[in-house]
């Protein structure tokens, strides 16, 4: 059978996009990185055969997330650095651990074919600058989590939609990650294992640093900053199932005009840890252990922010988080600020739609798109009033007010023939509260 080309006018075309997007990014236009790794993606796919995609999916793929989660305990990576990176053999990479050096051998190709390590002649390995990035702990920490609470429930994930009739997961407490793991959440399985759970704060503030921050895309001045009341609760910038506080003191620096409280909310053993690694030390940020499926002990505070909190969980305790936020609030001066993935209605990021299979997998949730976070949203009494982002495969920001505040969607084209449009957001609020907080936003799709 004569193998299954490509169409020559689709190659032709993938070509002349990666040449465009190549020159642009060669100019030192940095817009046009993402969109030359983009095309470059779309010139494999017109070029290989659909078997050639068969093999990468059924072979490549698998093993080479295996081989990457062996290397790190193998501690491939932080060998290959040392000595200024001199050429190391496969006899060199093992002595560390004491591992079989053929073991290590076939490790180190697959690596190689990975671009995670080099090679120089046979059995001859060199770090490039993937190998000296996954040198770091933070950065390997990203492997160690991923592999570790992911493969079990994904290698699991189509026994357990077969048995369900292939029903889309919405139990916490009695989905994938339970079927494959004797029925024990994802979260407490992960407090069991201290090597798994650092490796996850880890990785959250490496992955953090290499995307834009929310307060790039959010105007924190005039939205938090201005208007700001000086004292109490009412001051109170208040993370909510924050972590370890990377948010918060990522938000000190860049955004040292706030002047009101910070507070950090989260479990007693994350607080314990945030503790006993200094946050809050200073005194600037208030450690505070709070439930957020109970009611929120800071009342009116200027923001509750949660960064990939809601995505978590599935729509029904989403609803009893917000609802707790809800209640809180002071209408015309709180707000609720979520910073999670917005996928796309078509075409979605791959980032996005990986990290949507993950959430089935991990906890019964899902990555939502602008249409399901309205709906959300709106089922708790409370309404959005801006979606901020930036950058294709990134984390959004969700900015949300109580229902009372009225909305007026108006739509007008740009000039004659233009093919950007404004979408013109004016906010009107109850007479009982300042309108001034609430100005009009003007958002461009």
């Amino acid at each position: 059978m004569t193998p299954e080309t490509s169409s020559m006018e689709n190659v032709a075309q993938a070509l002349k996009q990666v040449a465009e997007h190549g020159e642009r990014f060669m100019d030192n236009d940095s817009s046009a990185r993402e969109r030359l790794v983009a095309s470059a993606r779309a010139l494999i796919l017109a070029v290989e055969t659909p078997m050639d995609s068969l093999l990468w999916h059924v072979w490549a793929l698998p093993t080479r997330t295996a081989a990457a989660r062996i290397a790190v305990d193998l501690k491939i990576f932080e060998t290959a650095v040392e000595d200024g990176g001199h050429p190391k053999s496969s006899e060199d990479l093992a002595a560390v651990t004491g591992a079989s050096p053929t073991l290590v051998k076939r490790i180190s190709r697959a690596l190689v074919s990975m671009g995670m390590l080099a090679e120089q002649g046979p059995g001859l390995y060199t770090p490039n600058s993937f190998t000296k990035l996954l040198a770091n702990k933070e950065y390997a920490a990203g492997i160690i989590f991923n592999f570790d609470i992911n493969m079990e429930s994904l290698a699991k994930l189509p026994e357990y939609l077969k048995k369900t009739n292939f029903q889309n997961p919405e139990n916490a407490l009695d989905g994938p990650f339970q079927y494959a793991n004797d029925n024990k959440p994802a979260f407490s399985w992960l407090v069991e294992r201290p090597e798994t759970f650092e490796a996850f704060h880890l990785y959250i503030h490496s992955l953090r640093q290499h995307r834009p921050s929310w307060t790039d895309m959010y105007p924190a001045q005039a939205r938090l900053v201005s208007g700001l009341k000086p004292d109490g609760d009412a001051s109170a910038f208040v993370d909510v199932g924050g972590s370890m506080g990377q948010i918060l003191q990522d938000f000190r620096a860049n955004v040292p005009q706030y002047t009101g409280r910070l507070v950090l909310q989260e479990l007693p053993e994350v607080v314990a840890a945030a503790t006993e690694k200094g946050v809050g030390a200073d005194g600037r940020i208030e450690l505070q252990v709070h439930d957020f499926f109970t009611p929120q002990p800071v009342r009116g505070a200027r923001a509750y922010f949660m960064r990939t909190v809601l995505h978590d969980w599935p729509d029904a305790q989403c609803r009893k988080i917000l609802t707790q936020l809800k209640d809180a609030m002071e209408p015309g001066y709180s707000r609720i600020l979520i910073s999670d993935c917005v996928i796309s209605d078509e075409k979605a990021a791959w980032q996005h739609v990986s990290m949507d299979i993950f959430m089935m997998a991990q906890v019964s949730s899902r990555e939502r798109t602008e249409h399901e976070w309205r709906a959300l949203i709106e089922s708790c009494g409370l309404k959005v009033t801006g979606i901020y982002s930036k950058g294709d495969g990134n984390e959004g920001l969700i900015e949300v007010y109580p229902a009372r505040v009225r909305l007026e969607h108006k739509h007008r084209p740009i000039g004659a023939g233009a093919a950007l449009s404004v979408l013109q957001y004016i906010f009107y609020v109850d007479k009982t509260n300042d309108s001034s907080e609430i100005p009009y936003i003007l958002i461009c799709a």
